[in-house]
């Protein structure tokens, strides 16, 4: 597959991620965005990013949140090979399943299907990736399923994409 062919994104095609982690620093950036969502108003003037963990990195445990998880797999997603030349905007993500808790620093993969796929708008591409996560094995095989759920995401080129931000900051500025 192409990455400046949206087109050939077609129901049935897989993408594959390689072998990534969720890292410590993703847990710390979750846990602090969280607490300055909810003091907002509150003397934020007075907050900074590191007034929550002191400057120091702390250890948050060793389970991973699924807000972070499934941040992790859409990261890795956007950096597969069909998708990475494309400006993605995710719409939704639904019917999220677990199958057991996923631990800082697990190798996982990430396999999606594509399932739907409509190119009504001009110069943009909705699809819903069924997405698979999979804990690593042996031997270079699938491991077993730790997560699975559905995102529907809105591709554009990059060209497009760029095209577009210009004349929105055009029309801004006028």
């Amino acid at each position: 597959m192409l990455a400046h062919d949206l087109g050939s994104l077609s129901v049935g095609s897989l993408l594959t991620t390689s072998t990534f982690t969720v890292k410590p620093a993703d847990l710390t950036a979750h846990v602090e965005s969280s607490f300055l969502g909810q003091v907002v108003g509150c003397g934020e003037e007075m907050l900074t990013t590191g007034s929550v963990s002191g400057g120091a990195p702390e250890p948050w445990g060793r389970l991973c949140p699924l807000p972070v998880v499934l941040g992790r797999v859409l990261s890795a997603l956007a950096h597969s090979d069909p998708l990475r030349d494309v400006a993605l905007t995710l719409r939704s993500i639904s019917r999220v399943r677990r199958f057991g808790e996923m631990v800082v620093g697990e190798p996982l993969t990430a396999i999606a299907t594509v399932r739907f796929r409509s190119g009504r708008v001009p110069n943009a591409t909705h699809v819903t990736l069924a997405v698979e996560v999979h804990r690593e094995s042996h031997h270079g095989r699938v491991g077993a399923t730790a997560l699975s759920f559905e995102v529907g995401l809105e591709l554009r080129s990059a060209a497009s994409a760029a095209v577009e931000a210009r004349a929105t900051a055009g029309a801004a500025a006028a």
